[in-house]
């Protein structure tokens, strides 16, 4: 149950820089190793082609764009979803509904192809997965997903940093840097398991095992028997895998379920509750809130209106 954290927009200033097409106006942040753009955009237009020069990671602020990259159908890309894409891969971008009143905003990352290399290269002879079947790799084959907390809030933290005036500001943004990678690659990982192409992965069974049972007590030690595990092997690699121990991923699977319950008019949130695996009311609000922002009775609410 894959969940879009959204990036907070920011405000219009007079101090942007226009891009060649005069389409998109730019504030710019230099690193020493990443620049930091937001893109803003006011006028519908279409066909604008894209190229950048480094690591690309590009979350979206507010708006949609429709993207076509290569022989890719073009898709919509929207806020709470982040894009990667590899040094000089050309992409395609219409703006096909913005206004003055209502632009699209980008934060987009160019990272430097070098930095990102020796990152990557770094992680892998340092802290190689178990028996080295699980490296550190970008994969550009699932170049579109979902955000999550950490990659929401390492985006914010290296954005804030660029606009920072402190002589260290580039120590903190190298160790930011190799966080954000760290995630975008969990981030990916993540994403693949919502759309069904774990099935060569060592978790793949894990991960068809906790759908299954979702609404179900969970027993560790079974999850550990399908991974064919020991317990401490198996807690550490599937949060080096994730980025979430197993307990946080069951929890997050059950809150995705959670949400599409409260879709439901005629249910109450009780009932959604113990059909989405929690038995406790309290810690269910608890647990709901820390991943929405929002209790779930709040959340029923923002639907109803929507509806």
């Amino acid at each position: 149950m894959n969940q879009r954290h959204i990036l907070v927009p920011f405000g219009s200033g007079e101090n942007d820089y226009a891009t060649e097409a005069l389409v998109e106006h730019r504030k710019l942040y230099n690193l020493a190793h990443c620049e930091v753009n937001i893109f803003e955009t006011n006028e519908q237009c279409g066909n604008l082609d894209l190229r950048y020069n480094g690591l690309v990671i590009s979350s979206m602020l507010r708006g949609k764009k429709t993207v076509g990259m290569l022989n890719q159908s073009r898709f919509d890309f929207l806020p709470g979803e982040t894009l990667i894409l590899p040094e000089g891969m050309p992409i395609n971008v219409d703006f096909p509904d913005v206004d003055k009143k209502h632009p699209v905003q980008c934060a987009t990352l160019v990272i430097d192809w070098n930095k990102v290399t020796k990152t990557l290269e770094y992680l892998n002879n340092t802290y190689p997965g178990e028996g080295g079947e699980e490296r550190w790799n970008l994969n550009f084959t699932q170049y579109h997903f979902h955000n999550n907390r950490e990659l929401t809030g390492l985006i914010h933290k290296l954005i804030a940093i660029s606009m920072e005036d402190n002589v260290n500001k580039d120590v903190l943004a190298d160790i930011t840097l190799t966080e954000l990678l760290i995630r975008t690659i969990q981030a990916q990982k993540f994403q693949l398991t919502g759309d069904g192409k774990l099935d060569t992965s060592r978790f793949a069974a894990v991960v068809r095992y906790i759908r299954t049972h979702l609404t179900e007590q969970i027993n560790i030690n079974t999850l550990c028997n399908e991974a064919c595990m020991s317990k401490t092997n198996f807690f550490r690699t599937f949060k080096e895998a994730f980025g979430l121990s197993p307990v946080e991923f069951i929890i997050r699977e059950r809150i995705g379920l959670a949400k599409m319950l409260l879709k439901n008019p005629s249910i109450n949130i009780s009932e959604v509750c113990f059909k989405s695996g929690f038995n406790n009311l309290n810690y269910f609000i608890r647990l709901f809130k820390r991943s929405e922002g929002i209790t779930p009775g709040l959340y029923l609410k923002r639907l109803s209106s929507v509806i």
